[in-house]
This record gives structure tokens, C-alpha cells and sequence, in this order.
């Protein structure tokens, strides 16, 4: 019943923020800010993230008036427009820094390292499971929403989602073990 509310609560504010309130916009922001960070964190280091997610809003705003809910959660939306912005970001980054001053590892094992090599091994699953993957454990979507997202019912998600971490365990260096 949360869920529902919660879902009633932020189609209303995506159509106040689609006839220019800000507030609406602002509340919007507040709801999904953290998932967004979490996805766009997972790709990129703090300094940029932070940038990212600004950026991700500020096109979210613009885009605003043409969007349309196609029956997936408005994160779902806000998750792909993320997702371009990562991609530019890493655009820029390959033509800004010359690669010989990109160290191949992090210095010493802060969790910098360890969030590269899983970063990497994500980037390596099919689209699919690595979708399933971003949104549920970065965008925080359950596997109904997951599911409306890829055009699959919740238990072919939990299969890509098993999958994709027998998959990860592997490329990790963790085993076959589920």
C-alpha cells in the first residue's frame, strides 16, 4: 500500500513539475536524489558524481515537458537520462586527460579499487542483466518496476538477476556458487 501511495505521490508531483512548478520539481529531487547518486557514484569518482547528478536533474527539468509515463517509474526515466550523462562524462573525460597520466589502479585498497573492478565486471554482463542490476540495486526499483522497465515479468527479472550475480562472482574471482 506504501508502494501505491508513494506512486500516486509522485505521478502528481511529475504533473504539477510538467506545468513549470518547482516545487514539484524540488520534491521530485529530494525523492530520487539518492538513487541517482548511487547510480551515476558507481561510475564515476565523488567529484563528478556530484556534477552528474546536478546535470542529470538540470536536463531531467528541461525534458520535463515531453515526458510521458509510458506505465515504468518516473525513475526509470530519471535512470536514463543518468545514464547518457555518464556516458558524456566518460566522453570527456577520454578526450581531457592524456592517458598516460591515468593510473591503471587505484593507490592501496580504500574501496576506490574494489568499486572500479566491480564497475568493470558490470560493464562486462549482457545490457540486460547489467539493467537489472543498476536498477535494482543502484536505482533501488523492486523487480515489478524493473520488470515494467524491460518488458519481462518479475520472475524472468529475479532469473536475470541471478544470473547477472553468478556472472559477477565469477568475473570477481568469487566462483560459481550462487
Amino acid at each position: 500500500m506504501v508502494e501505491l501511495t508513494r506512486s500516486a505521490e509522485v505521478s502528481r508531483l511529475v504533473a504539477r513539475a510538467r506545468e513549470g512548478d518547482r516545487q514539484a520539481f524540488g520534491e521530485l529531487y529530494r525523492l530520487h536524489q539518492p538513487a541517482v547518486y548511487r547510480l551515476v557514484r558507481f561510475h564515476l569518482p565523488p567529484a563528478e558524481a556530484e556534477d552528474a547528478v546536478a546535470e542529470t536533474f538540470l536536463r531531467a527539468w528541461r525534458a520535463l515537458p515531453g515526458y510521458r509515463d509510458r506505465g515504468v517509474p518516473f525513475a526509470a526515466w530519471l535512470y536514463g537520462i543518468a545514464r547518457h550523462v555518464v556516458a558524456d562524462e566518460r566522453r570527456r573525460a577520454r578526450r581531457t586527460e592524456p592517458m598516460a597520466q591515468i593510473p591503471d589502479r587505484a593507490v592501496g585498497r580504500d574501496g576506490e579499487e574494489d568499486r572500479l573492478d566491480l564497475a568493470a565486471a558490470v560493464a562486462r554482463l549482457p545490457e540486460d542483466q547489467r539493467t537489472v542490476v543498476e536498477l535494482k540495486f543502484l536505482a533501488g526499483l523492486r523487480n515489478e518496476e524493473v520488470g515494467r522497465v524491460l518488458r519481462r515479468s518479475p520472475g524472468a527479472v529475479n532469473a536475470l538477476q541471478w544470473r547477472a550475480l553468478v556472472t559477477l562472482r565469477r568475473l570477481l574471482g568469487g566462483g560459481e556458487r550462487p
